[in-house]
């Protein structure tokens, strides 16, 4: 990893053409931006090991193209599973230390690209 600090700026939220978010092990803190919704062509999102906080916007949703998902260690008190039903092309699903409360949701096994 590197040593990148700080929050993500508001105006990556136009940085449309993005196909891969990696800011793991790095500092990165704040909240998820719900702006990632903009980021459509995105196949990759992993932001695990950092230091920003919960929840998982619903912004997320709106990724379709995601093939992995890769959550881990939020600094929130919990949040419900985040609405992942859109998300036919992902294959890997990583949502660990994430204070998710409740139920695995049924659209899980809906999700047939999971491996």
């Amino acid at each position: 990893g590197n040593n990148f600090n700080g929050m993500v700026p508001e105006t990556y939220g136009n940085l449309k053409n993005l196909t891969e978010v990696r800011l793991n092990g790095n500092m990165i803190s704040g909240n998820i931006p719900d702006f990632i919704g903009n980021w459509t062509k995105v196949t990759i999102f992993d932001i695990q090991g950092t230091s920003m906080k919960g929840p998982i916007p619903p912004g997320l949703s709106l990724l379709t193209n995601l093939t992995t998902l890769r959550i881990s260690d939020l600094n929130t008190m919990s949040m419900t599973f985040p609405n992942l039903s859109a998300l036919a092309k992902l294959q890997y699903l990583v949502l660990r230390n994430c204070s998710i409360t409740g139920s695995i949701p049924s659209f899980i096994g809906s999700l047939s690209s999971l491996k």
